[in-house]
This record gives C-alpha cells, sequence and structure tokens, in this order.
C-alpha cells in the first residue's frame, strides 16, 4: 500500500495526484479556490461546491448571499430559501423591486434592501388602514397597539 485512504478515493476517481495546495499548505478546491487544512474538509465542500455560478431563480441572489438553497417551480434547490418560503406559501414569481432594486411592500409600499426585511415586515404590515377603535388614531400616531374589548391589538397603548 502506498496511498493513504483520502488519495486512494481520489485516485479510484480518475485523479492522478494530490489536491492542489498554497503557500501555506492548505489544500485548494479547484472550483472557487477555497483553502482547507484537510483534505476531508476539501472533499466534504466540493459535494456543494458550485464554483461560485448557483443563483437563485427569482431574486438572482448567489449561495454566499443568501441562507441556503430551497425548492421551487423548476426543482429542488433551484430557488434561495427565502424564494422558497414565497413559492411554498402559493407566490409564482419574486415581490416587484423599484426602480433602486429594493422590494417593495404591496400593501403599504414600503421598500426593503432583502427580502426577508421584506417578509419580517410583512408580519405586521396593515397596510396603514388599523385605527384605534377609540380615539381613532393611526399606527403611525401612537407607540403601539394594545389589547382592548374587542381582543389584542384593538386599541393603541395610550388608550
Amino acid at each position: 500500500k502506498t496511498l493513504c485512504s483520502a488519495c486512494s478515493s481520489r485516485f479510484r476517481s480518475g485523479h492522478t495526484g494530490p489536491p492542489p495546495q498554497n503557500e501555506d499548505g492548505q489544500y485548494v478546491c479547484d472550483s472557487c479556490s477555497r483553502a482547507f487544512d484537510t483534505i476531508g474538509a476539501l472533499g466534504g465542500h466540493r459535494r456543494f461546491c458550485d464554483g461560485g455560478v448557483w443563483r437563485c431563480q427569482w431574486c438572482t441572489c448567489s449561495y454566499e448571499d443568501c441562507s441556503g438553497k430551497g425548492p421551487g417551480p423548476e426543482g429542488p434547490k433551484t430557488l434561495c430559501s427565502a424564494c422558497s418560503s414565497r413559492f411554498r406559501s402559493g407566490h409564482t414569481g419574486p415581490p416587484p423591486q423599484n426602480e433602486d432594486g429594493q422590494y417593495v411592500c404591496d400593501s403599504c409600499s414600503r421598500a426593503f434592501d432583502t427580502i426577508g426585511a421584506l417578509g419580517g415586515h410583512r408580519r405586521f404590515c396593515d397596510g396603514g388602514v388599523w385605527r384605534c377603535q377609540w380615539c381613532t388614531c393611526s399606527y403611525e400616531d401612537c407607540s403601539g397597539k394594545g389589547p382592548g374589548p374587542e381582543g389584542p391589538k384593538t386599541l393603541c397603548s395610550a388608550c
């Protein structure tokens, strides 16, 4: 025996030598040039490495810009996790963007830099129609919503 198990596996896969190393002795990925301390770490990375070419089919973010990949209309791992969540909720495309590339809330027209920020906003957005049942102030005019006789979030915090 002349090869360790990692190198033997590489040889059986058609490689003719060890993976390239940088000047610090770290193993370098051929596709994306990331460096790893061990051959095993490089092998684990290669299973998922796309060389930086993967893009979400809806918002075109790269893998480095998102928190993971998810299923979409074209199959598994075709959307970023934010767009995949929208797809599973029944949406058929990305949210609208303004001329600056920001994502726009369709209820109140506020703009956000990321789909995640838009999603967090939408959980609480009422489109500007909420009014306190006692003093009729809007959400922008008060310091929050509070419970009232008709249920939670029916009165402003002052009332």
